[in-house]
């Protein structure tokens, strides 16, 4: 079995690489890539799936704050039963996690209905780089704390329950 961390953009991915560089994130299993992957359909690592024994298990964790669409196993028919994916989400943008971790919640709530979580951060934050933000903070914080405000769909789970943490 091999694990796939399919991030829905960057920002996901830089905050994955952290969370791993803490050690918050390890698996059973070994992972497919040696990183979370900015991807958001296997067809970009199709070869790379193909390549692997064709009863190989492979879970995907879709980390994303939409995560509309459905995962496309064109390429991969073969494979489909062999594949498993589950999604976790940081609604309505991962920025989110960065406005609760700065204790901003309070004062993004109030404008929340007119502005997007990244505006609010250029405008508290000008200077925000999420490569570096997630290299320098700890978000296990955010991550519980977000749990505890939001509500997702019944299908989307909250990053948080994938540290291995308590």
């Amino acid at each position: 079995m091999k694990i796939l961390l399919a991030c829905e953009g960057k920002s996901e991915v830089y905050l994955l690489n952290g969370l791993m560089e803490r050690g918050h994130l390890s698996f059973d299993c070994p992972l497919l890539l040696d990183e979370p992957i900015h991807l958001r359909q296997l067809t970009k690592i199709a070869q790379i799936i193909n390549s692997l024994p064709i009863n190989e298990e492979i879970i995907v964790y879709r980390i994303g704050d939409t995560l509309k669409d459905a995962l496309s196993l064109s390429n991969l028919e073969m494979r489909s039963k062999y594949i498993k994916s589950y999604k976790y989400c940081t609604k309505p943008e991962v920025e989110i996690l960065v406005i609760i971790n700065e204790g901003l919640y309070d004062k993004y709530i109030k404008v929340s209905k007119t502005t997007k979580p990244k505006t609010f951060i250029n405008k508290y934050m000008p200077s925000f780089d999420p490569s570096k933000y997630f290299h320098e903070h700890d978000m296990v914080y955010a991550l519980r704390e977000y749990k505890r405000i939001k509500k997702h769909k019944g299908n989307e789970l909250y990053l948080i329950d994938l540290l291995n943490i308590k």
